[in-house]
């Protein structure tokens, strides 16, 4: 697998159940959430202020934006939320490269994916004694499955684990 053919697999609607661990409260959390990834139009005037803003070369880019609505535990407030990931490949070499998480304030943070012998992806993100990993493999085209784990200083702070099934959109006869 190369990035191109991970980001086509992972366009679409899924449906996501992740766990949490937080090991500094020693705490666990479960949720269920409906996950919508788009890839932005190059052309879209959100792609060209993004690039605008960041000085960056819309031809050399791919820009992924997701959307959830999260289905946490009982009693916890539900979850909306937002991520862009800016994701820029060597033509030369398409199992690896740079990635940018634009945040919520408009800020790039940096970082790299390498696609491993197993097709998995691993995205890491390390920036002021924070250093965030996920990986992501696919069981099937329609399986998807990813861990996260977060350090601060050197010790990790928080793990998750998710399973992810793919929406499929069943045609009208």
């Amino acid at each position: 697998m190369d990035i191109n053919t991970f980001i086509e697999k992972t366009a679409g609607s899924w449906f996501s159940q992740r766990t949490t661990y937080n090991i500094n409260k020693e705490a666990v959390d479960n949720s269920k959430a409906n996950l919508n990834i788009n890839l932005l139009e190059k052309n879209s005037d959100q792609a060209k202020a993004i690039c605008q803003e960041n000085g960056l070369d819309i031809e050399d880019i791919t820009i992924i934006a997701s959307d959830w609505d999260n289905s946490p535990d009982w009693g916890k407030p539900k979850q909306v939320g937002h991520s862009t990931m800016i994701i820029n490949h060597n033509t030369d070499d398409l199992k690896a490269g740079k990635i940018w998480r634009l945040l919520g304030n408009k800020k790039l943070l940096e970082g790299h994916f390498s696609i491993a012998e197993d097709n998995s992806i691993t995205f890491t993100l390390d920036k002021d004694n924070q250093y965030v990993e996920e990986k992501i493999w696919f069981a099937n085209d329609n399986l998807r499955l990813r861990n996260t784990v977060i350090k601060h200083k050197d010790q990790v702070i928080e793990t998750s684990f998710y399973s992810e099934i793919k929406k499929i959109k069943v045609e009208e006869k």
